[in-house]
Parts: structure tokens; sequence; C-alpha cells
């Protein structure tokens, strides 16, 4: 009965959040509910907050595997190829609970995609941002804690692999990703454009010259 009253609280709070942003306009938490249900569970943590956990993960399964990157004119974009990523990708974060697992909170301002991004000479990785980040836009992405993500979060590939169509088969093996996270620079490149978010991580050029190819520009609508 708790979760019951719980939930058509938050429905009816962000379903009216959602009508007074312009950039949201279609989403709330009806539609994140009744969309994700088949595909996971919804948990309910501390202080009565929501969570969802995808059902069908391995024990090396982490957000932002199952899809390719493209660039589009709101930068980086994460196509997904799980059925919950229109959702888990492009609104909310994620985070690693040490008893759960990772856990998607729900969130009403779309994104190309939500993460934060390393690299070197030879790899570039890319992590999702937790809860704790929100877009300012005169700051870009601003964390309300003190925030260092843990390197296992981290999937890093060979820069001629980045824009592959199923990039999570050529991420490094975890017991390499210490190595690589020590040895990479720190990069966060967020801003707004066109009344859109984008999400402008390591610059394409840069890319582009270390993978030996041209990068696309997709149309996404």
């Amino acid at each position: 009965m708790k979760r019951l009253i719980i939930i058509t609280i938050l429905f009816f709070i962000t379903t009216i959040e959602a009508r007074q942003n312009p950039v949201s306009i279609s989403v709330s938490f009806g539609m994140f509910y009744s969309s994700l249900q088949p595909y996971g569970e919804w948990i309910e943590l501390d202080n009565g907050v929501l969570a969802w956990q995808p059902s069908f993960r391995n024990s090396d399964w982490r957000p932002y595997m199952d899809g390719r990157w493209s660039w589009t004119r709101y930068g980086w974009y994460w196509d997904s190829y799980e059925p919950f990523g229109w959702a888990t990708y492009h609104y909310g974060r994620w985070f690693n609970d040490d008893y759960y697992g990772w856990l998607w909170i729900p969130d009403y301002e779309w994104g190309p995609s939500w993460v934060e991004w390393r690299y070197d000479d030879e790899y570039i990785g890319w992590a999702p941002l937790p809860p704790y980040a929100e877009f300012r836009i005169n700051l870009g992405i601003h964390f309300s804690i003190s925030w260092h993500s843990n390197y296992n979060y981290w999937s890093f590939v060979p820069y001629h692999r980045f824009c592959y169509h199923k990039v999570g088969s050529f991420i490094i093996d975890h017991h390499r990703s210490r190595e690589i996270f020590e040895r990479t620079k720190y990069r966060n490149n967020y801003y707004m454009e066109r009344d859109r978010i984008v999400n402008g991580g390591i610059d394409r050029g840069f890319i582009e010259k270390k993978s030996g190819y041209r990068i696309a520009n997709r149309n996404i609508h």
C-alpha cells in the first residue's frame, strides 16, 4: 500500500513537472513506470526513492554497453539496442548500489547521453553519470557531492572501434580498466544549443585523427 501511494504521488508531481518543462513535455514518471516494468523491477530505496533495475543482465553488464556511439547535432548520442534504452540512456542517471548493483533513477531532462569521458592516445572511455550530476546552463555538468567514479564503472575501447555497431564487443577486459583509467585524462563537455543539451565529449576531429576514418553525422528526431 505504501508503495502504491508513493507511485501515485510521484506520478502526479512529475507529470506536472514535465508539463512545465518544454524540453521534456512528453515524459512523466507514469510513462517510465509502465514502459520499463516489462523489462525489469522497480525497487523502493531509502526515503521512498524508486529506482529501476533491468532483468536481463550478466555479472559483467553495465550501462552503455549494448549499442553504438553516433555523432549528431546534439553531440555524442548513445543508440541503444536494449528495449529500455530510449528512457534509461537519455533521461535520468545510473548508480552502482553495493547491494542491488546497477540502478536507474528517473529524471525528466532529455540528453543525447549522460556519461563522463576519459581518453589518452590509445583509448577512449565512458562511464554513466550518477544521480549527483545535474546539467546547469552556465556550468555544464555540476556534481552536488564530491564525485570520483570507480574505475570498474568505465568502458574503454581503442579509437578505431569507438563508432562500431556493437562497440560493447570491443570493450577492454575489466582487468585492464584500472591501468587504463589511471593513465587517461578526464573530460566533461556538456552545453546548451538550440534549446537542447549537447554532449560534446571528446572532440570528433580528435577521434577521427586517432581512429583513421571519418565519422558521419547522423540525423536523429
